[in-house]
């Protein structure tokens, strides 16, 4: 296709705002991280192995190069959206004070080890001591990031500083024509207002990380005196001062992140209708990425209902309007991708629909992950579905042979009685005692077999799309099977039946 490379890129852009919500939602998944043992002499991740922070940044900085390729940055206004976005999610993490919520998590973990405990065991009294260690180190911790905030602040007031001499400069420079000096004192002043937003972002996010300082001081506080005062209870009054500070940091993260959601809502309206004015099928490209990808960073799965529950995302309608896109790009595919996109989106659905498929929240969580980044490697990376089918797969397809049989089974038929005829006539020769007409009737019986499975052979082998379309058949239903990722089924049966639902299928040709 001559537009590839945009539609291409459409589909990147839907996949990558829909991850970025995704990491930017309030309890929203996290994907697959593994992390890395170790910082020392700063080690090089591999991406599962970077931090929710670098990773949500990552995806921003997708996003924003992508929507600057596909000409949908500019607001109208001669504002970007993609910066827009970069700060308010910027606001959005700092308000959260991740080092913070995650050393209050931690002793949280640890004062969780001694419920099961006897009440004033010296094991509630050690998990007391061990939260207590965990605080004091992630306080130091945070104590550092506000000095770095502090620093972001001090730097953003020094560019500030020079706009405003370029205003003075441009305002009262004598040299200039009169044209020019209105020309520079408004670029001067954009500047500025730029540079005064940029300063207010950056007291923010130190202020909302120095929130993090208090309240890690506080429970450090409050448990040291429980920890003196009455160890027996200490595990318990800290757990219950920290989840009211977590309680608070997440009430602080509410309006952040509905002004991220509102915007983010605002940018996906604006792509749509862009895109849909200069190409459908990137407008199509951009849907079927963000659909798909939606389908797990889109996804709580403790709501029963509503635009983020299993029964929407991977519903009749959502899915069937998800394969209806696939099919339209299909030719932007792989020979078996769109159908075994949809093989697979017919799976989820059963899954979605069915509690006992899905078992354990977790495993249908890592699942849905897998085929999302499945999806993306077939249709954004390229990859060839059949290299994911094992080896032998084919020839135990028993389903394949079937097929077989029914296309070419006037010949088999023929040889069959062919060769029979032939073994006969051959058997009567060298015994000898047979009258001459058998011998010449199962002479012309095999003759006329074998001729007519000859024949029905070369008609079946001139119809190529027929043979195009049984080597399709058998391919389409493995790699679709290769390709989901669901849990394991109540019964292998329902896994075939739901693929046998697509409604996609390789194009044969005639």
């Amino acid at each position: 296709m001559d537009d590839a490379s945009e539609v291409l890129s459409a589909l990147r852009l839907g996949w990558s705002v829909a991850e970025m919500r995704g990491r930017n939602r309030p309890g929203g998944p996290s994907g697959d991280i593994a992390g890395m043992p170790d910082h020392t002499d700063h080690p090089l991740p591999l991406r599962i192995e970077r931090g929710k922070t670098e990773l949500r940044i990552e995806i921003q900085s997708v996003v924003a190069e992508l929507a600057h390729e596909l000409c949908v940055d500019d607001s109208g206004d001669g504002t970007s959206f993609t910066a827009a976005l970069g700060d308010k999610a910027k606001l959005l993490s700092h308000v959260r004070v991740p080092k913070a919520a995650d050393a209050l998590q931690h002793a949280l973990d640890v004062l969780g080890q001694s419920q099961p405990a006897q009440a004033g065991s010296p094991a509630q009294v050690s998990c007391a001591d061990q939260a207590l260690q965990v605080l004091q180190q992630g306080l130091v911790t945070q104590r550092a990031v506000v000095v770095r905030r502090q620093q972001a602040v001090a730097t953003a007031q020094q560019v500030l500083a020079g706009t405003r001499e370029q205003v003075r400069a441009a305002t009262h420079s004598p040299e200039a024509r009169a044209e020019s000096r209105i020309e520079a004192r408004a670029e001067a002043g954009a500047a500025q207002a730029q540079a005064e937003a940029a300063v207010q972002l950056e007291v923010a996010c130190r202020d909302a990380e120095a929130d993090g300082v208090t309240a890690l001081e506080e429970v450090v506080g409050a448990l040291k005196q429980d920890i003196e005062a009455s160890p027996q209870a200490a595990a318990q009054a800290g757990i219950d001062c920290i989840r009211r500070c977590q309680q608070a940091n997440a009430d602080a993260a509410r309006w952040p992140w509905a002004d991220l959601a509102e915007l983010i809502w605002q940018f996906d309206a604006h792509v749509q209708d862009r895109l849909a004015a200069v190409s459908e099928s990137r407008a199509i490209g951009y849907q079927l990425g963000r659909g798909l990808a939606d389908c797990y960073w889109a996804l709580d799965p403790g709501e029963p209902g509503g635009s983020t529950s299993w029964g929407f995302l991977l519903g009749e309608r959502r899915c069937g309007e998800l394969s209806r896109l696939t099919g339209r790009l299909s030719g932007y595919m792989g020979e078996y991708t769109a159908s075994a996109i949809a093989g697979s989106l017919e799976v989820w659905k059963d899954v979605a629909r069915n509690s006992a498929w899905r078992g354990d929240p977790y495993q249908a969580d890592l699942a849905l992950y897998l085929q999302i980044r499945r999806w993306y490697e077939l249709i954004i990376l390229g990859q060839d579905p059949t290299t994911l089918i094992g080896p032998a797969a084919v020839m135990k397809n028993y389903r394949t042979l079937g097929r077989a049989f029914q296309l070419f089974w006037p010949q088999l038929v023929a040889t069959i009685v062919g060769l029979g005829f032939l073994v006969a006539l051959l058997f009567l020769v060298n015994v000898g005692g047979a009258a001459a007409w058998v011998k010449t009737l199962a002479g012309i019986l095999a003759a006329v077999g074998l001729s007519l499975a000859g024949l029905t052979g070369t008609l079946k082998n001139s119809a190529q799309a027929l043979l195009k379309r049984l080597r399709q058949d058998a391919y389409t239903d493995l790699v679709a099977i290769a390709v989901q990722t669901a849990p394991r089924p109540p019964s292998k049966a329902d896994l075939q039946n739901a693929i046998s639902r697509r409604e996609l299928t390789p194009a044969t040709p005639n």
